[in-house]
C-alpha cells in the first residue's frame, strides 16, 4: 500500500487533470478527511508552494473548482509573492539558468565555474575573500594569496581554502565538498575537519568526521557535459537534472531515498525522467510548467 504522502501527491495530480469532476473531488475530501492524510497533504502544497510562479500558470490552465479548494486545496493555487522573493540567491551577484553554465575570473585572479541553476555572491571588501554559493553548484580554483584566505560559505558551513581547487554542491539542507588539489578546510560552528584532495566530505544535520575517497573526475563531471551519480539519492538526482533542464520537481519522501546509479548527458536531458520511471520504482507525471511529480510505486 502506498505512503501518504505518496497518496497525497497522486492527488494533486489528479486534481490538476482537465478530467477532473465533481466526483474526484468528492473523493479527495473523503480521503483528505483522514488527520494522516491531511499532514501528508500540506507537505504537498508546501512543496507546491516553493513552486510559484508556475502554479499560477497552472491555475489559469486547471481552475480547480472551489469545492476542491474548500476540501483543503487553497494553498495549492495560492503561492504568496513572498515566497518568490525569499528564494535561496534571489540577490545574488552571479546567477545562471537552466542549460546555462557560466566561468567567472574573480578579482584576485580565482576562477569559478558555475554550474546551471545556481547562484553566488562575492564580498571582497575585507580582508578575506568571501563568497557564498546560495544554490546549485560550483568548482572553485583559488588564486594563492596567504594574506587573504579564501572563504565559501555553502548552507550551514564554511569551506576555507588550504590550496587550489575544489567543488561545492547544495542540495537542500545538505552541502557536499570535493576536492580535487590540496586541501580544504571545511568548518560548521565549532567543529572542523580537514579534507584532502581525491575525498568527498558530505555534510547535513552534523559535520562528518571522515571524509571519503572518490574519483573526482566522476564527481565534477558537470564540467564536461556529463552528470555521473554512483548510488546517490533519487532526490538529489532530481534536483541536479531539474537544475540543468528547468524542471521544477516534487517527489515523495520513499522516492527520493532511492539509490540510483546513471549517467546522462546535459546536451540530451529530455528523456532522463521518462528513463528513470522506466528503471525504478516510480510513477512519474508531467504537469504544465515544467513541473515534474514523482512518486513510489
Amino acid at each position: 500500500m502506498t505512503s501518504p504522502d505518496d497518496q497525497a501527491l497522486e492527488w494533486l495530480v489528479c486534481l490538476n487533470d482537465t478530467e477532473a469532476d465533481d466526483r474526484l473531488r468528492e473523493e479527495f475530501a473523503r480521503w483528505h478527511a483522514v488527520p494522516e492524510h491531511a499532514r501528508a497533504w500540506r507537505q504537498a502544497e508546501a512543496f507546491w508552494n516553493r513552486l510559484n510562479p508556475v502554479t499560477a500558470e497552472i491555475r489559469r490552465r486547471r481552475r480547480l473548482s472551489r469545492r476542491a479548494a474548500i476540501a483543503g486545496g487553497s494553498a495549492l493555487v495560492l503561492a504568496p509573492l513572498a515566497l518568490l522573493l525569499t528564494r535561496p540567491g534571489r540577490f545574488a551577484d552571479y546567477r545562471t539558468f537552466a542549460g546555462e553554465t557560466r566561468e567567472l575570473l574573480l578579482p584576485d585572479g580565482s576562477r569559478v565555474e558555475l554550474a546551471a541553476g545556481s547562484a553566488l555572491s562575492l564580498d571582497y571588501a575585507t580582508k578575506e575573500r568571501r563568497l557564498a554559493l546560495h544554490l546549485g553548484e560550483a568548482f572553485f580554483q583559488v588564486a594563492a594569496d596567504p594574506e587573504q584566505p579564501f572563504i565559501v560559505k555553502a548552507g550551514q558551513a564554511e569551506f576555507i581554502a588550504l590550496g587550489t581547487a575544489f567543488n561545492i554542491r547544495l542540495f537542500e539542507d545538505q552541502v557536499s565538498l570535493t576536492v580535487t588539489e590540496h586541501r580544504v578546510l571545511a568548518r560548521r560552528g565549532q567543529v572542523e575537519s580537514v579534507v584532502e584532495e581525491g575525498h568527498r566530505l558530505v555534510i547535513g544535520g552534523s559535520l562528518a568526521t571522515h571524509a571519503q575517497a572518490v574519483d573526482t573526475d566522476t564527481e565534477t563531471a558537470w564540467r564536461q557535459g556529463t552528470l555521473v551519480f554512483e548510488a546517490a539519492p533519487l532526490g538529489e538526482v532530481m534536483d541536479v537534472l531539474g537544475r540543468n533542464a528547468g524542471w521544477r520537481v516534487m517527489i515523495s519522501d520513499r522516492a527520493r531515498r532511492i539509490p540510483v546509479t546513471a549517467m546522462f548527458k546535459l546536451s540530451r536531458l529530455s528523456d532522463a525522467p521518462e528513463t528513470i520511471a522506466r528503471t525504478l520504482p516510480v510513477r512519474l507525471s508531467r504537469l504544465p510548467g515544467g513541473v515534474l511529480v514523482i512518486r513510489a510505486e
